[in-house]
């Protein structure tokens, strides 16, 4: 969410999905048994690393299984085959990838700003994070859980009446831990390379006078990974010098090395 600056209310899961499925070249594929005994599959061998999911299922289902599967890659399960059935749901692996997959489609603090400070009902939560009426319920109880760990029937009927409408129960319980998972949150910073990203998104052009790193020439190999829209320069002059990227569909070579001579001549003169 900080590395793409996206707002909490408009979270989507599938902003990190497709940034996991592009950078580890995974194909995403769909199946169909006519009995749904699999829900998903996770497939690794010497041709790659494969998803599927039941294409009969109901979206919000289907979003499930596939972070379910991204689970299993990203907690480095140890095997080459997974299938998710319900048959198997008691398993630990497989219930590991479930707690993941709740966590990547309901983040805690997604929760916190939606509920608490947005005060939306549980259907409009439902229905802007995509996921089942069962997985929602059943992420806000472990959500409580992991903070109350002596409240589980408060817990079940602040859930269960915040279904039915009313919602001065879950909010008390939001009240009392919101510091803690507010810190939590802010205790992640975005990476160099993405702050960069972002402020270039921004306003087209940075330089080393904002984000000092960039004067190591060897994280600009990284910056141009990232976007191949993305370019780098150095402008040195009387032993001084100064780094700088620009979005090329935004400005020229020479529009951004102009850019750049006059921040550094600003830079000079101090």
């Amino acid at each position: 969410m900080k590395d793409n600056n996206i707002s909490l209310l408009n979270y989507d899961f599938s902003y990190f999905f497709q940034y996991c499925i592009k950078k580890n070249q995974i194909q995403v594929i769909s199946h169909h048994f006519s009995n749904h005994k699999i829900e998903g599959l996770t497939v690794v061998d010497e041709l790659g690393i494969s998803f599927s999911y039941e294409i009969d299922n109901p979206k919000v289902k289907q979003n499930f299984t596939l972070c379910h599967e991204l689970g299993h890659f990203i907690l480095k399960h140890d095997g080459n085959y997974f299938a998710e059935s319900i048959e198997n749901q008691e398993n630990l692996l497989e219930r590991e990838a479930n707690i993941f997959s709740a966590v990547v489609l309901m983040p805690d603090i997604v929760l916190l700003s939606k509920i608490y400070y947005s005060c939306e009902t549980f259907h409009q939560v439902q229905n802007s994070l995509e996921v089942s009426k069962q997985a929602l319920f059943f992420r806000l109880l472990d959500f409580f859980r992991e903070y109350y760990l002596d409240k589980d029937s408060e817990i079940k009927q602040a859930v269960e009446t915040y279904i039915e409408g009313k919602n001065s129960s879950i909010l008390r319980l939001f009240h009392d831990i919101r510091e803690q998972i507010i810190e939590e949150f802010n205790q992640f910073q975005p990476s160099l390379i993405n702050q960069v990203k972002q402020r270039v998104r921004k306003v087209g052009f940075t330089t080393s006078l904002e984000y000092p790193y960039l004067l190591n020439q060897d994280n600009w190999k990284a910056i141009k990974e990232e976007s191949i829209n993305l370019k780098t320069w150095l402008i040195y002059n009387k032993g001084k010098s100064i780094a700088y990227v620009w979005y090329k569909e935004r400005f020229s070579d020479e529009e951004a090395k102009k850019k750049a001579e006059l921040q550094f001549d600003t830079y000079r003169v101090k």
